[in-house]
């Protein structure tokens, strides 16, 4: 699987530990195991894990920044030991140990240096991902140059006081009372602890071992719990350790299971067939060890891999999906609930997804995730709608999110519905809609990766790309999540990263579609041309007519061709018929145009298609190879008449490109002038 990923790293180090230890060395090691105790405390109350200690440092990993921040804090507050705090979001490698090595980790280590007591130092990727009060507690504090690393890095002060959320400062008044005796001391504490007292339990699963008769065949099924285990905690649910005892009898494994806690559990088998791999999963529920999903995946050995990786991901999804549904309902409904939750990233399914949770919520009517999920796979049908169709869908997603809101606040699925029944370039609507929802289910990678993708829509390609990771971190087998982060580092310029993605995803679903259109992509903006028409005309082309590929040539030559020579021209005017007929899509012809100096040709599309047809793909535009577009006069215009112009003004947030010093006018100016 994916030999790298996206966390949060909080580091603690205690402040003058040899100077302690000089002192009295006894107290000092006694200090520094009080900061461990604490951190393992901390770290499990919210969501994350010790995975390094080195001397008088620690090092923790949380699936959520907003976790992470929220530790850093509770550590912060406690001056016993003084100690320095800094958080940072980044790409690291687990290593089989548990521990974690790459970049993300350097960084964070080094950050803490900037630290001090009572504050902690919070990076630029961090506080990207961060939203609600915390951001505005916030304190910028410039760049820092970080010792071996080759860029600076923007750091931010939150100060321990932050932790108290929307509530404000103690007024004089409170202070006195809380000074005046041990009782009112004794009910602030208990005021204070009221969140924490409340917080709603971790939720736990089990992980029993797929079963095999052949133990060539274990591995697979090993890596089969190992993948579910690993998307689970990403998603902060807890699961039980694999019984060693693979032998006893299923009911005594799920009653185990029941004893610890935990209401469903993951089983299943790996088996030869003929000369097939078969990989049965299904989820049970512990308390009367019924059934409640199951699935198989079948097809030849060499496709091991991807059906591990198959298998591993509709498991996690279902599992998800029934805790949060609750085990309360009849048996009858769950596998239609958990069948479209398994199979939810499947474009293909979602006319079987549909009806299976319409069902789903004719049979149990309460059941508000159905209902949300069931408004969320409805809007998904709105690209495709007639005019007619599309008024009475709306009418029915809007109707489905907003009951099953009225249940439960905490359902993303109902905020991503709202979203999608949005006019697409109501950006503020959007937006405003996604980031309620974030705020009720900060663990949603769907709404995670629909901000991304409106974000990108916009210019806020940085801001994308921290949403981006944030999805693809809380759903790890996911690779349409994956192939979202490449896609945005490809537009940004960021060539190679995109291949490593693309390069790592190869070795796990190499037929994907999604993939093989990374691949082409990569090929051609990374200027390996012969790769690029390679996998145009290999029999696996996603690429299916003639005309199409022929004007994907057409385009290779233009970009290969030298500039005011009559192959250049020729080629354009064959790149400009084919973006005519449609055999060459927009956003390759717009960037193509913008990086060969063809404006004239560039302007005229985006215009047609983005103005006057009011078709999608806006984030072209702010691309890498569309920088010459954005450098001139007619750009902003443009942008005015696309109501994008509008947006920034209003939202305050202009696209990363203002930030270009290169820019022949400043944005907020030149907006001015135009509106």
């Amino acid at each position: 699987m994916s030999t790298s990923k996206l966390t949060t790293i909080v580091v603690v180090d205690v402040v003058g530990f040899a100077a302690m230890a000089e002192a009295d060395e006894a107290e000092a090691i006694a200090a520094v195991a009080r900061m461990g105790e604490r951190c393992a405390s901390v770290a499990a109350e919210r969501g994350g894990r010790i995975f390094n200690t080195s001397g008088d440092a620690v090092m923790m990993e949380f699936s959520s920044a907003f976790g992470a921040v929220h530790a850093a804090l509770d550590l912060a507050t406690v001056s016993d030991p003084p100690a320095r705090i800094a958080v940072h979001t980044g790409e690291v490698s687990p290593m089989p140990t548990g521990d974690l090595l790459g970049r993300g980790v350097s960084i964070a280590g080094r950050l803490q240096a900037y630290a001090r007591p009572g504050v902690v130092v919070v990076s630029e990727d961090t506080r990207k991902t961060l939203r609600g009060s915390l951001v505005e507690k916030l304190v910028a504090k410039g760049s820092v140059k970080l010792d071996k690393l080759d860029d600076s890095i923007a750091i931010y002060e939150l100060p321990v006081d932050a932790a108290a959320g929307a509530r404000g400062p103690l007024t004089r008044k409170q202070i006195m009372l809380i000074g005046g005796g041990v009782l009112v001391a004794l009910i602030a504490l208990v005021v204070l602890a009221l969140p924490l007292l409340n917080r709603e339990p971790q939720q736990r699963v089990a992980i029993l071992s797929l079963t095999t008769s052949e133990p060539q065949l274990q591995g697979i099924g090993e890596g089969v719990a190992e993948d579910v285990t690993a998307a689970l905690r990403a998603r902060g649910v807890d699961t039980l350790a694999r019984p060693s005892g693979s032998d006893a009898p299923r009911e005594q494994m799920l009653d185990r299971a029941r004893g610890s806690g935990a209401p469903i559990a993951l089983e299943g088998a790996v088996e030869r067939v003929e000369r097939a791999l078969r990989i049965t999963v299904s989820v049970a529920r512990t308390s009367d060890r019924a059934t409640l999903w199951s699935e198989t995946f079948e097809g030849p050995e060499a496709s091991a891999a991807s059906l591990r990786q198959l298998a591993a991901a509709h498991s996690a999804n279902a599992m998800n999906c029934a805790l949060r549904a609750g085990t309360a309902a009849a048996v009858d409904v769950y596998p239609l609930l958990l069948s479209a939750c398994a199979r939810s990233e499947d474009r293909d399914a979602r006319g079987q997804n549909r009806d299976a949770l319409s069902q789903a919520v004719a049979q149990a009517p309460e059941l508000a995730l159905a209902r949300a999920l069931l408004a969320a796979e409805t809007a998904a049908l709105l690209n495709t709608a007639s005019d007619a169709q599309r008024q009475e869908l709306v009418t029915d997603i809007h109707n489905n999110a907003e009951r099953a809101l009225r249940q439960d606040r905490g359902l993303g699925e109902a905020y991503l519905a709202l979203e999608r029944i949005e006019p697409r370039r109501r950006w503020d609507a959007r937006e405003r809609t996604l980031q309620e929802g974030l705020q009720q289910d900060e663990r949603s990678s769907a709404l995670s990766s629909a901000y991304a993708s409106m974000l990108f829509e916009v210019g806020r390609y940085d801001d994308a790309l921290a949403y981006a990771r944030n999805a693809s971190t809380l759903e790890p087998l996911s690779l349409n999540k994956r192939l979202a982060v490449a896609s945005i580092l490809l537009q940004n310029g960021d060539i190679e990263s995109a291949r490593d993605i693309a390069d790592e995803l190869s070795d796990i679903q190499p037929d994907d579609p999604g993939l093989w259109l990374l691949r082409l992509r990569v090929a051609f903006w990374g200027e390996t041309y012969d790769d690029a028409l390679a996998l145009i005309d290999n029999p696996a082309s996603q690429i299916r007519s003639t005309r199409a590929r022929e004007c994907w040539r057409f385009a290779a030559g233009a970009m290969r061709a030298a500039p005011s020579t009559p192959a250049r021209a020729q080629a354009v005017r064959h790149v400009v018929d084919c973006s005519n007929t449609g055999d060459l899509p927009t956003a390759q012809a717009l960037m193509e145009y913008s990086a060969i100096g063809e404006l004239d040709e560039a302007f005229a599309l985006a215009r047609l298609r983005f103005a006057d047809e009011r078709r999608g793909g806006e984030e072209v535009l702010f691309s890498a190879a569309t920088g010459p577009m954005r450098a001139d006069a007619r750009f902003m215009p443009l942008m005015r008449d696309l109501g994008l112009l509008a947006y920034w003004r209003l939202s305050g947030h202009w696209p990363d490109f203002c930030r270009d010093p290169g820019l022949p006018y400043r944005c907020q100016a030149e907006a001015q002038r135009l509106q």
